[in-house]
């Protein structure tokens, strides 16, 4: 392969939590992302990505830099001759007054001033109803998760689920900075990971029943924005 004929790559890192890794490897495919490699660990996986740089346009650049150069030319003219036509047209034409004005001088009349508009006020705008709940389970929800486009499910979407707790020996405060606790799924073949006050989880442990409303959002690691990431809007143990 010749120089000119290399291929240079840009390359990428994303750490998704345990059981996700193939919604978020076909999502950054989609994106023209090719897999490289996976290093699994206990609670979150990271994955590795190339892809082709696009070459640099040289071409494009040197003409866009020549038809900038001459706008700039074009630009400076006209703002020179429109000074000088805007100067001979003031030095010609004397001062002027309004039809009122004239009128008022002639007659010895005062001007009436204009009334004022009156003023209107908008009235206030009604509350934001608030997110929509939608009941499901724990199984059902990991596996939209993992499906493609995550099954339709968008950021702020809320759902309410019962699950039982599971792993509590991994519950721990991650690189996004918040605590993360594991609900028991497919059997305890899987869990599903849910960012959870800490302060609220005094008395959790593995088996017992807790009632939650998720939301769906974003999460930020070493930089790194994605979404696929559920938060615990409220939280009730059951049992």
């Amino acid at each position: 392969m010749s120089i000119s004929e290399r291929v240079n790559y840009e390359t990428r890192s994303v750490k998704t939590v345990r059981g996700l890794e193939a919604r978020t490897r076909a999502k950054l495919e989609q994106e023209g992302w090719e897999f490289v490699s996976q290093e699994q660990g206990k609670v979150r996986s990271e994955l590795s990505f190339r892809r082709p740089k696009p070459p640099t346009p040289w071409k494009l650049i040197g003409t866009g830099g020549v038809l900038f150069a001459f706008v700039i030319v074009a630009v400076l003219l006209g703002n020179a001759f429109g000074s000088d036509n805007n100067s001979k047209v003031e030095a010609a034409s004397p001062t002027s007054q309004t039809p009122s004005q004239s009128a008022s001088a002639h007659s010895g009349m005062p001007s009436v001033a204009p009334s004022p508009t009156p003023v209107t006020t908008t009235p206030a705008a009604a509350p934001p109803s608030p997110p929509l709940v939608s009941d499901t389970t724990v199984d059902e929800l990991l596996d939209r998760l993992n499906s493609a486009h995550m099954g339709g499910i968008k950021v702020g979407d809320r759902f309410r689920l019962t699950g039982e707790l599971f792993m509590s020996d991994l519950w721990m405060t991650g690189a996004a900075g918040e605590y993360t606790v594991m609900l028991k799924a497919q059997g305890g073949a899987q869990d599903l990971s849910v960012f959870v006050e800490k302060s609220k989880t005094a008395g959790w442990r593995d088996g017992r029943k807790v009632q939650m409303i998720v939301e769906m959002g974003e999460a930020t690691i070493n930089g790194e924005t994605t979404d696929g990431w559920l938060r615990a809007v409220s939280a009730e143990i059951l049992s």
